[in-house]
C-alpha cells in the first residue's frame, strides 16, 4: 500500500514538472510573439485577421476581403516561425553562423570584405595586359547610362502625360523604423525624384500626387481610387498612371542591384487578374520589365500578378495603370531615389522614343 501511494506521488511530481516546463516555453513563445508583433513596421494586422478568421468563420465568409491583405507578409506561419527561431534556416545562415568570416554585415559587398584584408599592392604595365582587337563598332554598343538625351523634347506643361501617386503614402526605408511622413524617407522621395528627372530631362509633364491615403491601411485603396479618379475627371486619361510602392522583405541583396557602379533599388511591376483592363496593364507591366532588363539588367525583380488585388489596385481605371515597388524597407532612401533616375528612362522609353 505504502509503495503505491509513494510511486503515485512520484508520477504527480513528474506531470507538475511537465506542466510547469510547458508553461514556461508557452510564456516564453507567447513573449516573442508579442515583441515580433510589436516590432513590426507593416500595417494591416494580417496575422490577427488570420487568427479572426479561425475563430469566426462567420466573419471570414461575410466581410473578410483577401484583396485587401495582398500585400501583407506576417502571416500567423511566419510570426510563428520567428517566435520559434525559425525564420532564417538556410545554407547561408549556417555558413554564416559556422564561419565568422562570413558573418559580416548585409551591407557589405565583397569589396568591402576584402578591403579589410592586406594584400600586396602590385603594377601593371605594357607586357601584363592582353589586348584583343575588336572591330565591332563602339556605337552599336547599349548604353547603360540612366540618361539618352536623345529622349529629350521641350516640356509642354499644360499637356500632362504622367500622374504619380501611392496608395501607401507613408511606406519607409531603412532610415526610419516604421511608417513616415517624412519625404525625404518614404516612397514620395523616389515620385520627387522621378518628376525631377522626366520634366528637366525628358520634358515629360507630370503630376505628382502627395495625398496620404493610408491613415485607415484598409481603406488604403478606396481612398486611392478616388483621388485617381478626379484626376481622371479632371484631366482625362493619362498616358501612364504610376501607383509608387516600396515591398517588404528581409534579404536585402534580393532587392538591391548595382548598376553603373552604383547601389540601387530593383524594380517589381504587379498586375492583377480582377482588373477590368488586364490585358493592357500586363502588357505594359511586360513592356517595362522586358526594356528594364534590355537596358539595365539585373534592375527588375519580376511582374508578379495577384488573382485578385483590392479593388483590382485602381488598374481597371486606365489602359496605362502600373504598380511599381521600388526596393524594400531594408534599402536606404538614397538607394531607392537613384533608382527613381531609371524608372524615369523607362518612362521616357514609353511616351517618347519614336
Amino acid at each position: 500500500m505504502y509503495r503505491q501511494v509513494a510511486g503515485s506521488k512520484g508520477t504527480d511530481h513528474d506531470i507538475n514538472l511537465i506542466v510547469i516546463i510547458l508553461l514556461v516555453l508557452i510564456s516564453i513563445f507567447s513573449y516573442r510573439v508579442i515583441n515580433i508583433l510589436k516590432s513590426s513596421s507593416e500595417r494591416g494586422a494580417l496575422a490577427y485577421v488570420q487568427l479572426l478568421n479561425f475563430d469566426m468563420p462567420l466573419v471570414e465568409n461575410t466581410i473578410y476581403d483577401e484583396g485587401a491583405y495582398a500585400e501583407n507578409k506576417l502571416s500567423v506561419k511566419r510570426v510563428c516561425y520567428e517566435a520559434l527561431g525559425l525564420s532564417n534556416i538556410n545554407a547561408l545562415a549556417i555558413v554564416k553562423n559556422e564561419v565568422p568570416f562570413f558573418k559580416v554585415d548585409d551591407d557589405m559587398g565583397l569589396s568591402s570584405i576584402v578591403s579589410k584584408n592586406h594584400i600586396d599592392p602590385f603594377s601593371l604595365d605594357e607586357n601584363s595586359i592582353s589586348k584583343v582587337e575588336s572591330d565591332k563598332d563602339p556605337s552599336t554598343a547599349v548604353s547603360t547610362s540612366a540618361y539618352d538625351p536623345s529622349l529629350k523634347k521641350e516640356l509642354n506643361s499644360a499637356q500632362v502625360e504622367v500622374l504619380i501617386y501611392h496608395t501607401h503614402t507613408t511606406e519607409n526605408y531603412r532610415e526610419t523604423s516604421g511608417d513616415t511622413t517624412d519625404e525625404r524617407f518614404n516612397v514620395v522621395g523616389v515620385g520627387d525624384a522621378i518628376v525631377d528627372e522626366l520634366q528637366n530631362n525628358y520634358g515629360i509633364a507630370t503630376i505628382h500626387d502627395k495625398t496620404i491615403h493610408c491613415i485607415s491601411y484598409n481603406d488604403s485603396y478606396k481612398r486611392s481610387n478616388e483621388t485617381v479618379s478626379a484626376y481622371l475627371n479632371k484631366y482625362g486619361d493619362f498616358k501612364l498612371i504610376i501607383d509608387l510602392h516600396r515591398d517588404s522583405v528581409d534579404d536585402k541583396n534580393s532587392v538591391t542591384a548595382n548598376i553603373n557602379g552604383e547601389n540601387v533599388t530593383k524594380l517589381m511591376f504587379v498586375t492583377t487578374k480582377n482588373s477590368k483592363r488586364f490585358s493592357k496593364n500586363q502588357a505594359l507591366a511586360e513592356e517595362f520589365f522586358n526594356n528594364a532588363n534590355r537596358l539595365f539588367p539585373g534592375l527588375t525583380r519580376k511582374i508578379y500578378t495577384y488573382n485578385r488585388g483590392m479593388n483590382a489596385f485602381n488598374q481597371s481605371l486606365s489602359d496605362g495603370s502600373i504598380l511599381i515597388e521600388c526596393g524594400a524597407n531594408v534599402n536606404t532612401s538614397e538607394e531607392a531615389q537613384k533608382s527613381g533616375r531609371y524608372i524615369a528612362r523607362l518612362i521616357a522609353e514609353h511616351i517618347n522614343r519614336k
